[in-house]
This record gives structure tokens, sequence and C-alpha cells, in this order.
């Protein structure tokens, strides 16, 4: 029995599509485009170190709190 054909190989029409490959590819405007690149990068920055540093202050809180209430 021979194996099923992958998606990519079938006709495109059966797929639904209007071309053997979707247009596009080529960015109309690479340096906007770059800029906001940049931007989001430094967000995501941000978040991962907003949520170490939130991460430890309540991680060292927390450690305080135990070692206040203390066992003897």
């Amino acid at each position: 029995m021979p194996p099923l054909p992958m998606p990519s190989e079938l006709d495109p029409q059966r797929r639904g599509l209007a071309a053997p490959r979707p247009a596009g590819g080529q960015d109309p405007d690479p340096a906007t485009t770059a800029r906001t690149e940049r931007r989001y990068l430094w967000l995501l920055i941000l978040m991962v170190a907003l949520i170490v540093g939130i991460t430890t202050i309540v991680g060292i809180i927390g450690m305080v709190v135990v070692g206040l209430g203390g066992t003897t």
C-alpha cells in the first residue's frame, strides 16, 4: 500500500489555494518592520526581567515571613 501524500503534495485547488504557492514573501518596508521588531524585542526582555524580578522578590518575602514565624 503506497503512503498517503503530504498536504503540500496535493493539488493546490484541492487544498483551497488559487495558486501553487501563496503570494507574498517580500516586506514592503523593511526599515519600519525592523523598528517594530526591535520594540517588541525590548518589550519581551522587559517582561522576562519583570517576571524574574517579581518572582525573586516574592520568594524573598516568603522566606522572611516563614523565617519570622520561626520554629524553636
